[in-house]
């Protein structure tokens, strides 16, 4: 389909603003703790709604010089419509989805910018307020509804198959098509011109046993996709499934099969809590084994149901367990789950930096916070007023694990790590169960993490991301030296980063050797994006790129460079 479902689409966001007399009465305190402006600027940028996309490209003013050889675009993506209506959203994750694009070539560059017109932006916009449920945020009933209307409203119960559209966290190509996705079953395919949305949403699970898919899928170099969901039925209970998207393929007749068309499940992991499957953000892989950190926090099966009814959010449902978190580890070659247990401290993680394999080892990079409170601290009141619970809850290590395999007639209570300079221990602590504790790769926090992706799932020296220097407050880019647990870092005072993306020179022969390019939020000057270029092995500004924009420019999550040469887009 070529047609977008936006079309008569007004480009402008309409809503109350902070008018307190005029909000819905569940987000009154909200708006008045925003009407006040007690926040510090960094964490006020996170409150920020879009009002109106910059549908048409602006030239950027370039301080420094942007690489010659650097040409594509970089696409962000985050929930930047923070209210419709009078009802606000409640979470971070929640705002409707906001896609960014930056587009470089011959040293300049121009900023685009487009809500994702989704069914639920489509319904909430038609009906002013929030109606589509949210990952925090229930939908606000209808004041003409009389309470047996709204009762009758909620008795056919809660459906895995009609999850929200709202595709706020990651951009994938599949092949040419490029799709906005979030952690349900649901994937929208956008114009990697215009931003324009094409076509209806597709239902991963109309292709295979999945109801929920996150949305950090891996891409190897021929253009096959894989990601990782969540299947609540079938004879075994709720399952992790590993799915495959193969490239587009044409048939002798001249059929064209599509990456969903060949979609399989090559590898499904039972769940250890049967009841509270563990959620996850992303997974890992290496060349021949796919990885999950089965983390303690559990989605209640039982509570989706009674939250329903009793108009509680998706996110009410998860419940923390103190128990370990445990790595299951898939075989590519077979699907098979390895029988050995490798349990560690409990600890929680939204994003894996890289994993691979050494000396009959795999070694797992992620992001690990000590527990899974930060799901559960990010809400925008307590972005408004940052406790320090809240501040603590924000503080993400880059932290390694090592995973010996061949572990029959290994002695119990030995340390089995052979990694050289590695202070990871694991150890068998009886037959078939080992305990991994980890090591900090530095001492400083890290999340979003990026790193050179040709050696994703391959043996790795460098990763870059942002480090939180107080709560939310992200003004710092970070790269990370794996091997000598060094850190380098750049900041430009008054402004906020966005996860770091980067882009290797044509002909490099080291791993740093590049670029990095992130999007920037001016503190003060709501309608101002930014692009800074930094030369990758030094952290030094290269270039910065300002952008006068139409409307608000917001926060977002997660994004890929798309350069113009390939025909693969991996991240």
């Amino acid at each position: 389909m070529s047609s977008s479902v936006g079309v008569g689409l007004p480009k402008t966001h309409t809503g109350n603003g902070l008018d307190v007399n005029r909000t819905h009465k569940s987000c009154k305190r909200l708006v008045q703790k925003m009407a006040e402006g007690a926040v510090d600027d960094a964490h006020q940028t996170w409150l920020r709604s879009t009002d109106k996309a910059t549908t048409t490209p602006v030239k950027g003013e370039i301080e420094g010089e942007i690489p010659a050889w650097l040409e594509g675009s970089l696409y962000r993506d985050g929930p930047g419509v923070l209210n419709i209506g009078d009802t606000w959203y409640h979470h971070v994750f929640d705002g409707m989805a906001v896609l960014h694009k930056f587009s470089i070539k011959d040293g300049e560059a121009t900023y685009t910018s487009r809500i994702l017109e989704s069914d639920a932006y489509m319904k909430n916009s038609a009906a002013n307020r929030i109606v589509v449920d949210e990952f925090g945020t229930r939908a606000y009933p209808d004041p003409c509804k009389t309470i047996l209307q709204k009762f009758m409203s909620r008795f056919s119960g809660p459906s895995l198959d009609n999850m929200t559209d709202n595709c706020a966290v990651n951009v994938c190509f599949y092949g040419d098509q490029l799709f906005a996705m979030t952690e349900t079953n649901t994937i929208r395919r956008v114009d990697p011109e215009t931003l324009k949305t094409i076509g209806d949403k597709t239902k991963i699970s109309d292709y295979v046993a999945v109801n929920m898919a996150t949305a950090h899928p891996h891409v190897d170099p021929d253009g096959t996709v894989y990601n990782m969901g969540n299947s609540y039925s079938g004879g075994k209970g709720p399952t992790y499934n590993v799915i495959r998207f193969p490239p587009e393929k044409t048939l002798p007749d001249g059929k064209k099969l599509s990456s969903m068309d060949q979609a399989s499940v090559v590898a499904s992991i039972p769940c250890r809590w049967k009841t509270k499957p563990s959620y996850y953000h992303s997974y890992s892989l290496t060349d021949n084994y796919f990885i999950l950190a089965e983390q303690p926090l559990g989605i209640s099966l039982p509570k989706i149901v009674t939250n329903f009814f009793t108009g509680k959010a998706f996110m009410k449902a998860m419940r923390w367990m103190k128990e370990t978190t445990r790595f299951r580890v898939v075989r590519r070659s077979d699907g098979q789950v390895v029988k050995t247990v490798y349990d560690a401290p409990t600890f929680f993680t939204f994003h894996s930096i890289n994993a691979y394999e050494e000396n009959g080892q795999i070694v797992i990079d992620l992001c690990c916070f000590d527990d899974g409170a930060v799901v559960n601290q990010i809400w925008l009141e307590n972005i408004l007023n940052p406790s320090e619970t809240f501040n603590k809850a924000m503080k993400a290590v880059p932290r390694r694990f090592v995973l010996p395999l061949d572990v029959d007639g290994a002695p119990v209570d030995r340390n089995l790590v052979r990694l050289p300079g590695s202070k990871c221990k694991a150890t068998k602590i009886r037959d078939g169960v080992i305990f991994c504790e980890p090591e900090d790769l530095a001492t400083c926090k890290l999340e979003m993490p990026r790193i050179n992706y040709k050696f994703n799932g391959k043996k790795y020296r460098y990763a870059f991301g942002f480090s939180p220097s107080n709560g939310l407050d992200c003004g710092i880019l970070t790269k990370v030296d794996t091997t000598t647990k060094e850190s380098t870092h750049w900041e430009l005072p008054g402004f906020q980063v966005s996860e770091p993306i980067f882009v290797e020179r044509p002909g490099a022969t080291e791993e740093d050797d590049g670029v990095l390019l992130a999007s920037l939020l001016n503190e003060k000057e709501e309608r101002e994006a930014r692009m800074v270029v930094l030369d990758a092995k030094t952290m030094k500004q290269l270039a910065l790129a300002t952008f006068k924009t139409a409307g608000v420019v917001t926060r977002e999550f997660h994004g890929l460079f798309a350069r113009s040469c390939d025909k693969v887009h991996r991240y």
